[in-house]
């Protein structure tokens, strides 16, 4: 049969309601397939409310188009939607399920009573829609995994979480126990749907409280309030624990989090085949920094409730011979390895072994090593040196262990690093071993005053402008580790802090009758904010007087710092003497 010129002038997706009832045009738009078995996503009927076609078109056109953008936004939310599922939990599928019977509930009510209101033909397209369901849903209940609608149920609640943001796996071991209570809700949101179209009473539940807070909530605010008093690396310690926990747990809500599950962690984490954790380390640290951060959700308002680290009555213990495997060992070099170190590749400035900055920053290659075992500084506090840092106080050419300095240098401050000390007693002033002044670290200094005010010593200990987590000294730090434990090969427990725990073992070694140290020098020498159990007995220590008067002069700290004893270490040539290509080494007389 030919069509008509009428039936041709009809635009796509335009039609008249069947049997009459109406003259006014209508438009029907079938969702995409990607949106098939999508939650609330049915096929698109409405009225342009008018018969005039050229009046429809205009109407039509703006429905279809506000329809089909709509579509368009829940695919884009499809697709950007986060991957990672979440661990399930009881409250969570609890809350799953609230919010999809609400969602039946709350689109029907704003349909059927804050709309236009139910007609004859969406009454009945609705209650087909709930005889399906009310079928499906049964036989899922009934059948398992063998009803014909297990894959499409499967796939509308898992669309129906990905909605949420609240993405799941189904290889999660309570998935099964989700696709139950699913399953019933479906069957009760169809039920109820039902007996409203029968005109029978059926409430719609309290719109679901929020979940709650998420644990991966917590990582930023708790780095941010991190770094208010604590340097960059134990602030990046501290929020590893918490992401650790993360790791552990899933990303669940804080208030799920119990006691038992923190008992877990703690024990699995002390057992761990890779890296386990010492029991000192999870007793301490890990047990502090949890309570802080849960400490401050709650503080934030992000969950109620009592903190759960605080109701651990009880932790994980590990055996004597257990938690010796798991301390990490921090060795003190020997007098073999630190000649080996400074006739080794390390301290030879023609070689073409290094790349990046170790390559250019040969003051860095040469001094740094020196200075931590003259003066036993922690790797970073001699990194962060500038040149105003080095003086001269009475005759007596002293280095300034400090934060603050006059005026921003530049390079830090687009570099967005700060200088930081590990705590009150590491800022100190001491005078320069006059090892080095014989080395020429004076005039290197000197030299480094050419590039103007402030200017760092060293300047491969710069991190690069714009760098994710910049650290001052951290090119250093790196290149030396990798070169003492794989080049050299002097094993695990060897690295920077074994310059540190070498001048420990010599100033013990340099308490001899009637010249034993006063009291507190040693520290003030050190930095250390007390002595070492193992030297208690060796070195004396001050109590309360330590925090009065100016300390100990440098002129006084001199006269016993040059009682330490490096005769049998091979050391490297003048500073100058190494610049211009010289291997040798020579033994370091005083």
């Amino acid at each position: 049969m030919c069509a008509t010129r009428s039936q041709l002038d009809v635009p796509e997706y335009f039609y008249r309601p069947p049997h009459g009832r109406t003259l006014n045009w209508s438009v029907r738009l079938v969702p995409p397939a990607a949106l098939k078995g999508c939650p609330g996503v049915v096929e698109f009927r409405k009225s342009t409310g008018t018969a005039d076609l050229r009046r429809a078109k205009t109407i039509g056109a703006r429905l279809i188009a506000e329809k089909r953008a709509e579509w368009d936004q829940i695919l884009n939310q499809r697709k950007t939607l986060r991957s990672a599922p979440l661990v399930l939990t009881t409250e969570l599928i609890e809350h799953i399920c609230a919010r999809r019977l609400y969602h039946w509930m709350r689109i029907d009510d704003l349909g059927r009573f804050e709309g236009t209101g139910h007609d004859d033909e969406s009454q009945a397209a609705l209650a087909t829609l709930c005889k399906g369901t009310d079928a499906s849903m049964r036989s899922v209940l009934s059948r398992g995994k063998t009803s014909a609608q297990w894959n499409r149920t499967l796939d509308v609640l898992d669309f129906w979480c990905e909605q949420m943001e609240s993405p799941v796996s189904r290889t999660d071991p309570r998935y099964p126990q989700l696709i139950r209570q699913f399953a019933e809700v479906e069957l009760e949101a169809a039920g109820r749907l039902m007996r409203r179209n029968q005109g029978e009473p059926a409430a719609t539940p309290e719109k679901p409280r929020p979940l709650g807070e998420l644990l991966s909530s917590m990582t930023e605010p708790y780095r941010d309030y991190k770094r208010q008093n604590s340097g960059t690396k134990h602030v990046g310690t501290s929020v590893n624990v918490w992401l650790e926990l993360i790791s552990h747990l899933g990303d669940v809500s804080l208030g799920a989090v119990k006691v038992s599950d923190l008992y877990d962690f703690l024990d699995t984490r002390m057992r761990a085949s890779r890296k386990p954790w010492s029991m000192q380390h999870a007793h301490g640290l890990v047990k502090r920094t949890l309570r802080e951060i849960f400490a401050l959700a709650r503080t934030r308002g992000l969950f109620a409730g009592g903190n759960p680290v605080d109701d651990m009555d009880i932790l994980p213990m590990l055996t004597a011979k257990e938690e010796k495997t798991r301390r990490k060992p921090r060795r003190p070099f020997l007098d073999g390895q630190l000649s080996t170190l400074f006739t080794s590749e390390w301290y030879r400035s023609d070689t073409n072994r290094w790349h990046g900055k170790m390559a250019t920053d040969l003051g860095a290659r040469y001094w740094v090593p020196l200075f931590c075992m003259f003066h036993g500084n922690r790797v970073r506090e001699v990194l962060q040196l500038v040149e105003s840092d080095i003086q001269q106080i009475d005759g007596v050419t002293v280095v300034h262990f400090q934060e603050e300095m006059e005026g921003e240098q530049a390079a830090m401050l687009a570099a967005g690093v700060s200088r930081s000390l590990k705590n009150e007693p590491t800022q100190r002033v001491v005078p320069l071993h006059p090892t080095l002044a014989a080395l020429g670290f004076v005039d290197f200094v000197q030299s480094r005053r050419c590039d103007g005010a402030n200017a760092m010593l060293f300047p491969s200990s710069l991190p690069r402008v714009g760098g994710k987590n910049p650290i001052l000294g951290r090119a250093y730090e790196q290149a030396f580790l990798r070169y003492v434990r794989d080049t050299l090969e002097f094993g695990r427990g060897f690295g920077n802090h074994s310059f540190r725990h070498q001048l420990e073992d010599r100033i013990r070694d340099a308490q001899l009758p009637g010249q034993r140290w006063p009291a507190g020098l040693a520290q003030a020498y050190t930095g250390r904010k007390r002595v070492r159990a193992a030297d208690q007995s060796h070195i004396e220590t001050e109590g309360s007087e330590s925090g009065y008067g100016r300390g100990h002069s440098p002129a006084m700290i001199l006269r016993y710092a040059r009682t330490l004893n490096f005769d049998t270490i091979s050391m490297p040539p003048p500073f100058i003497s190494w610049l211009n290509g010289s291997g040798s080494s020579s033994q370091n007389n005083q």
